[in-house]
């Protein structure tokens, strides 16, 4: 699948359907040489827009943000270009995965 065909089809099946965000979208769609980068797995428009918020919310002052449009592309485009860990993004696992996890754990302690 193609990058953009991706972010076209996040879009569409996010339940997210702000105006703010079609624009964002549409904007990263006709970014150059991008298409690899939106193929990211670890990439999603729900991590996306709560990265924006918090880089808005750095700015704000007495609760009150103005940010220009420019600089929401911008932080849109690092979004995808820098890993999650640099952005200071932190996935929680899932319940399967947690579940998962308690099961390794015990499979541990019964081999020790």
């Amino acid at each position: 699948m193609e990058g953009y065909n991706r972010i076209k089809e996040l879009y569409l099946k996010s339940t997210n359907k702000d105006k703010f965000l079609s624009v964002i979208v549409k904007h990263l769609m006709k970014q150059p040489n991008m298409s690899e980068l939106y193929l990211n797995e670890e990439k999603n428009l729900d991590d996306l827009v709560s990265y924006i918020n918090k880089k808005a919310k750095e700015q704000a002052v007495n609760g009150v943000a103005i940010i220009q449009d420019d600089e929401v592309y911008s932080w849109a485009i690092l979004y995808f270009t820098s890993s999650n860990e640099r952005l200071g993004i932190v996935k929680h696992n899932s319940v399967k995965q947690q579940e998962e996890q308690k099961v390794d754990n015990n499979q541990l302690r019964l081999e020790i």
